[in-house]
């Protein structure tokens, strides 16, 4: 990790080992035969008043073995030894540069908040973190099984609306609908920024105003709302406010996401209200559908 020299590197983890001799430190390695797929280590030295608390840390995969469990079953033996050795609450911090924070989100912990500069790139310069936290035992916000089954066919609707957004209006292509309790669509919407000179119309505002008149309410109470992209902040909190059940959305931000890429505005557990968030459905389609509508702006050709 630039500017880290290797020598730094071994020392770290000299270091390392012998805090796991002492029994400070659990380290744990993933290997296939001789290869070695990652690493992960659990700190469990901590302040006097934090006997319970553990601290997660380089859970690292090879390039070849991403995307085939090996990064989970670490933190899930991780976990339990952490219960093996009596503590319940489990922190760590991870980079907001790739999939870090999605893929512990993933496993159950919730971000507790971002801080800026707080350790090198992997190509140097410095990048914000994100500290994130999980109790393992069972003390966690309890929520009803989320039934998953019909989120594509409704993502597809939204994709058609955002499709509409982009032929009819010029818009950016951003589609969005809201569903009552009974599965029944009662708000839809796409991007109106442009036609209305309204900087708020964006699809899901649209879709939750439409929403609000059909109940009479402002409170959106157990309803789903599907977006083709990740809500930004001023979308995210509206939903907040109008203490929307869950949000599905499809396509990643990684610039102004607010449910997870960037901020994670939904599941904080700071607000009175927390919003259940399913995303990347349909990302497939939506991702390029809004890349090539902006490669189309400066006439390029699409991907």
């Amino acid at each position: 990790m630039h500017p880290l020299a290797i020598a730094d590197a071994r020392a770290f983890w000299d270091g390392a080992l012998q805090a796991a001799a002492r029994g400070e430190r659990i380290i744990l390695c993933a290997r296939r035969g001789d290869e070695v797929l990652g690493t992960g280590s659990l700190a469990l030295v901590s302040a006097p008043s934090q006997p319970h608390r553990a601290e997660l840390t380089k859970v690292m995969t090879t390039a070849s073995a991403r995307g085939s469990g090996v990064g989970a079953a670490l933190v899930r033996a991780l976990e339990q030894a952490a219960r093996d050795h009596g503590r319940h609450l489990i922190t760590l911090d991870a980079s907001l540069v790739g999939g870090a924070t999605r893929f512990y989100r993933r496993l159950g912990y919730r971000p507790a908040g971002d801080i800026p500069e707080f350790a090198y790139k992997p190509l140097g310069g410095l990048a914000a973190t994100r500290v994130l936290w999980k109790l393992l035992d069972a003390r966690e916000i309890a929520r009803p099984p989320i039934d998953t089954s019909m989120d594509e066919a409704h993502m597809r609707q939204a994709l058609a609306l955002a499709e509409r957004a982009m032929l009819d209006d010029d818009e950016i292509p951003v589609g969005a609908l809201v569903l009552d309790p009974t599965g029944k669509v009662i708000g839809t919407g796409w991007n109106r920024n442009i036609a209305e000179h309204d900087p708020s119309a964006h699809a899901e505002i649209v879709a939750m105003r439409h929403a609000g008149a059909a109940l009479g309410n402002h409170r959106l109470l157990g309803c789903t709302l599907y977006v083709t992209l990740e809500p930004c902040a001023m979308c995210a909190m509206a939903m907040v406010h109008a203490r929307v059940a869950r949000v599905v959305f499809g396509a990643f931000d990684p610039k102004t996401g607010a449910a997870g890429s960037v901020f994670d505005m939904l599941e904080d557990p700071r607000h009175n209200h927390r919003i259940a968030v399913t995303g990347g459905v349909c990302a497939d389609v939506a991702g390029p559908m809004l890349t090539n509508y902006f490669r189309r702006k400066r006439g390029l050709p699409p991907r």
